[in-house]
């Protein structure tokens, strides 16, 4: 039996010290690991009381053997359990050695990165690439519209129109679609194209009524109304 605890020991010291895996499936396997060990603590105190208990008359000798068969089977069923995560852990090691792809928040991550320190030239590509390999991301639409603020940043109105206008194309249902209908009709509005600006603004305020860019666009739109009047 003692050789039985260290065996069981050892493994469960060899599966604690593996290399990194997913975080979650780590943390779980981890946790199965913890518990086993707790467990086996419980079975262990029971092994001992029970050969102290043997010494009495209360506990017949056929007691005895089957509380200690007991022990001896939970024993094995962890054992094997221990086994079987050891494998699991190898695996997945194996797995994550042979990707280095990283996770959609971290792609993300790098890109607007790169965005807040000026680079908007490699942000945007960060951005591309992003939606390219996660189309279906929740931080889709945020990356569509920093491509659009690149561009913005650039003073490249034209194209920063065109990809602000791809954010309610295909995110329709996201909260960014009225910050990118007032970004552009503040391109409009620079380049001169008052007319189309205020049918913007206007549409910022007809659909997104109870939304910080629809007091923008009011305060922009009572602004041209004023110097119109002026004239």
């Amino acid at each position: 039996m003692k050789y039985g605890y260290i065996v069981f020991f050892s493994a469960a010291l060899l599966i604690s010290g593996c290399m990194p895996m997913q975080s979650k499936d780590m943390s779980d396997l981890k946790g199965e690991v913890a518990q086993m060990q707790i467990q086996f603590k419980e079975l262990q105190a029971n092994h001992a009381d029970l050969y102290a208990r043997a010494d009495s008359a209360f506990v017949t000798v056929d007691f005895l053997n089957a509380s200690i068969h007991d022990l001896q089977s939970k024993y094995s069923a962890l054992s094997q359990k221990v086994q079987e995560l050891e494998s699991k852990v190898k695996k997945q090691s194996a797995a994550g050695e042979r990707s280095e792809t990283p996770l959609p928040s971290e792609a993300y991550q790098m890109a607007y990165s790169d965005y807040s320190m000026g680079k908007y030239d490699l942000a945007y590509s960060g951005f591309q690439n992003f939606i390219d390999k996660y189309p279906n991301s929740e931080l889709a639409a945020q990356a569509q519209f920093y491509m659009g603020e690149c561009f913005y940043s650039k003073s490249s109105w034209e194209k920063a129109v065109a990809e602000y206008q791809k954010v309610e194309q295909n995110y329709k249902k996201s909260d960014l679609v009225s910050a990118a209908r007032l970004k552009i009709g503040l391109a409009y509005d620079i380049t001169g194209k008052k007319s189309e600006a205020m049918d913007v603004f206007g549409s910022i305020v007809r659909d997104f009524p109870q939304s910080s860019e629809a007091q923008s666009a009011k305060e922009k739109i009572r602004i041209y109304n004023n110097n119109a009047q002026k004239k």
